[in-house]
């Protein structure tokens, strides 16, 4: 919790972190109190559709990375996919981005659930057990709010568990000194527990979970949204970036989590060289952006920006950038942003990690110093349709549908062999 709390400081400074605070403390307070009479339609829709079992299984995504958060990333993503493959998706909301007391449609068999309220979540998965239908609690590897002794606690009534194992499990995820004790516990628990479907995000997870698992582990990598990022909006009213445009220079974007698990040195050495302008898009995820380049007035931070524009941005940009450290948390990582660029159709340029080397479409670096030759050479394939053309069909095959027909498939095998089953 501490270390939370100077997290907060680090990001926002004291007013910001006090700030942070208190909406999460007026939102969890709230949501506490369960329904107000304009949502409870609403909540007794969902539970009516819960019980009438139209669907195939039941998905309850437990976790504190809410709805709205800045980052539109795998577990909204997933979750709506799972949905539209047949699923009824329950996704936990988390205060301060959700201000969800009941419950809210969100698209389809896909809800945004308030399980703060004990009478409301004992509801919930009463109305899922009645169903009849296999029940899914779904969490990830970053998760660090939800204990162990609560995921017992659905395992003993019927629930089974779906370990997400989507990042290396090191203290640069949670922007904090030390993996979170909860972090580590539910990893542990989930690599151990025999009955838990693990699912990985990159082969190298996939290899870590499939050595301390033992049993079948899907790989489930990220992807896009093609037909979202396929079709850009118009330019956006942004001074700051109408300026960037102006300068005539090649602009070399990332958007994302700045981090430090980013070469930061790299970024320096693009935004001095003079010959391209560096655009960041993204959240400042720890404070290491201000130590490594508070100082470098060459590059344009233009803050956090919201997924429907990300592309209206990106699309206006010459080149991609993916400037991940090679070591255990760039060489686990399958970046969603990178599926995305292939869909903007723009070269792609990243550090020389273990999931960006397997794409011919990404040049890849092998140092800072290697960034620049590497961009030129980035500028000259985003002029060919032969690369264009391949970036098309990286991206097809990691449309979003096409992952959350890889989970469900293996979902339903499970299933089969419970029902005795031979899967076909």
């Amino acid at each position: 919790m501490i270390e939370k709390l100077i997290n907060l400081v680090e990001k926002g400074g004291v007013r910001g972190a006090l700030r942070t605070l208190g909406r999460y403390a007026a939102a969890a307070s709230a949501a506490r109190l369960g329904p107000g009479r304009a949502e409870r339609d609403e909540m007794e829709e969902l539970l009516a559709e819960l019980r009438a079992g139209a669907y195939e299984r039941i998905v309850l995504r437990r976790g504190s990375f809410g709805w709205h958060t800045a980052l539109f990333q795998r577990a909204q993503q997933l979750a709506r996919a799972m949905a539209r493959c047949g699923c009824m998706v329950l996704y936990e909301a988390a205060p301060p981005h959700d201000r969800v007391r009941g419950a809210e449609r969100l698209d389809g068999g896909l809800w945004l659930v308030n399980l703060r309220s004990p009478a409301l979540k004992h509801a919930i998965e009463t109305a899922a057990a009645e169903s009849g239908k296999v029940r899914y609690l779904h969490i990830a590897s970053p998760e660090s709010r939800l204990s162990v002794r609560e995921v017992r606690r659905y395992a003993a009534s019927g629930w089974i568990v779906c370990y997400d194992y989507i990042d290396a499990i090191k203290a640069e995820i949670s922007a904090a000194k030390r993996v979170p004790s909860a972090t580590l516990a539910l990893y542990r628990f989930c690599m151990a527990e025999k009955s838990c479907v693990v699912v990985a995000s990159s082969r190298l997870l996939q290899c870590d979970a499939e050595e301390k698992h033992g049993g079948e582990v899907a790989l489930v990598e990220n992807g896009v949204d093609c037909a979202h990022f396929s079709t850009p909006g118009p330019c956006p009213e942004d001074p700051a970036f109408r300026a960037l445009l102006r300068r005539g220079r090649p602009i070399v974007c990332y958007y994302g989590a700045l981090a430090k698990w980013l070469d930061y040195e790299a970024m320096r050495i693009i935004a001095q060289s003079g010959r391209f302008s560096l655009l960041l898009i993204g959240e400042k995820y720890d404070g290491s952006y201000d130590r490594e380049l508070a100082d470098c007035d060459h590059i344009c931070f233009l803050g956090r920006r919201p997924y429907a524009v990300l592309k209206d941005y990106a699309a206006r940009c010459d080149v991609l950038l993916i400037p991940f450290k090679k070591g255990p948390v760039g060489d686990a990582a399958s970046p969603v942003k990178l599926f995305e660029y292939f869909a903007l159709q723009k070269p792609v340029v990243a550090g020389d990690t273990a999931e960006c080397r397997r794409y011919e479409s990404v040049v890849t670096a092998s140092s800072a110093e290697a960034y620049l030759p590497c961009l030129e050479r980035a500028l000259a394939l985003g002029r060919s349709e032969a690369y264009l053309a391949a970036e098309r069909r990286e991206a097809l095959a990691a449309d979003w549908k096409l992952r959350a027909e890889t989970l469900c498939a293996r979902l339903r095998r499970l299933e089969e062999t419970k029902e005795g089953r031979v899967p076909g």
